[in-house]
């Protein structure tokens, strides 16, 4: 068992050099990865300092130890690299911090998705070589300097609280909703499918859900919000005909979560009488993809149990483009910069036959997003696009229905 004491952060403090200063990090633990650590109390030691050597890898850092909530530990400050002192602390020390958000996403229960997220504070201070008190005089010191701004950091009011606050409670009360917006099959005349979309509830701090995504990739909850919006869309679904579809957005980066494959969507499928031949993925751009041969052998687990995948935002930017060369998708989604006043603009027009051709080519359907206008309807039509999405087809709504009554005419 270890010291619950500054005696021992004494002890194992590092020898000082002539060639550098040593800097004393305190840091918040709430959760996730810490929980597991300290569960293992005796080991944990030797735990936190294996975690520090391959999060810091090459750098000088010793476990000093853990006192109540805050982890304490020592880093060296090369004399070489001619770094203020304290700002190279400040820099290793919010490395740990942003490693700890991502531990505490990945560690997230699957069944409720709750992490503490980037809540954890840091303190640091620089015991330095050329302060020529005595070493306990120069440790104590440091470490009340520490502790004062670890403390600081921990009640201070920051910009992205009351969204914070607003997140955890949405991953741990289901305060997500979706809604669904028609596909709409052009050849048949028929509803395809829905598109799911992740809307915020009344009064959340959030401008939308592009805020809400973008806060949870930017604070470490990016995995924890896929899953809790996945969920969702597949247990508020509204029922679907034997040969209709759900469309799905899932972020790329999302891939590189452990509880992807873990089984879980099939489950919730099951519950909500659903198969897996039902559900196409979109792969939506907010990640994009580093590792193609890790994301086809990802993709081809779920292709094996009869998923589709789509390339949403085709046509808006270079990545979609790699995306479909490399993961061969079932349907590519047209994105409605291409779409939009395209009967006005041979330019478009062009991009799109392009498309279409390149498509038919490779056995891959095509949806035509932001239809708004039925001169963009007809357009697509005439193009051979398979499907139409927007909002002359219909509006994302929990009960979806389409805009027209009577539905669209099968081509002839």
């Amino acid at each position: 068992m270890h010291t619950f004491g500054i005696g021992a952060m004494f002890e194992a403090c590092p020898p000082l050099r002539e060639s550098g200063n040593v800097g004393l990090i305190g840091l918040s633990l709430e959760g996730g990865l810490a929980e597991r650590i300290t569960a293992e109390s005796s080991e944990e030691p030797v735990l936190w300092q294996q975690w520090l050597t391959q999060t810091l890898e090459g750098e000088s850092v010793k476990y000093a130890n853990r006192i109540g909530r805050h982890l304490w530990l020592y880093a060296e400050v090369p004399g070489s690299t001619g770094a203020n002192p304290d700002s190279y602390i400040d820099g290793l020390a919010r490395r740990l911090k942003d490693e700890l958000t991502v531990e505490m996403s990945i560690s997230a229960p699957a069944g409720n998705g709750f992490v503490r997220g980037n809540g954890a504070g840091f303190g640091t201070a620089v015991i330095r070589v050329a302060d020529r008190r005595k070493l306990d005089e120069k440790l104590y010191e440091a470490f009340l300097a520490a502790a004062a701004r670890l403390q600081s950091d921990e009640g201070r009011s920051d910009p992205f609280s009351v969204q914070r606050a607003e997140m955890e409670r949405l991953l741990k009360d289901q305060g997500i909703r979706s809604v669904y917006q028609p596909i709409f099959q052009l050849k048949e005349g028929q509803v395809f499918g829905y598109e799911a979309l992740t809307r915020c509830p009344p009064g959340s701090p959030f401008a939308g859900p592009l805020e809400m995504f973008r806060f949870a990739d930017r604070e470490g909850y990016a995995f924890a919000l896929d899953r809790k919006a996945r969920e969702t869309a597949i247990r508020s679904c509204p029922l679907l005909g034997a040969r209709q579809k759900i469309f799905l957005n899932v972020n790329a980066g999302i891939m590189k979560d452990p509880g992807f494959v873990s089984g879980q969507t099939m489950q919730w499928l099951a519950e909500r009488g659903l198969k897996p031949g039902q559900v196409v993925f979109e792969l939506t751009e907010r990640d994009s993809i580093d590792d193609f041969e890790e994301a086809k052998k990802t993709l081809g687990h779920y292709r094996s149990q009869g998923y589709e995948i789509a390339i949403d935002d085709a046509g808006a930017g270079y990545s979609s483009l790699q995306s479909i060369v490399e993961l061969r998708p079932d349907y590519i989604k047209l994105d409605k910069s291409l779409v939009q006043r395209a009967d006005e603009d041979d330019m478009k027009k062009y991009m799109l036959g392009t498309f279409v051709r390149f498509a038919k080519r490779m056995n891959i359907r095509t949806v035509a997003e932001g239809i708004e206008r039925p001169e963009e309807l007809r357009l697509v039509r005439t193009m051979g696009i398979d499907f139409a999405q927007g909002y002359l087809i219909g509006r994302p709504s929990e009960r979806p229905a389409l805009a027209f009554a009577a539905g669209l005419p099968r081509n002839g």
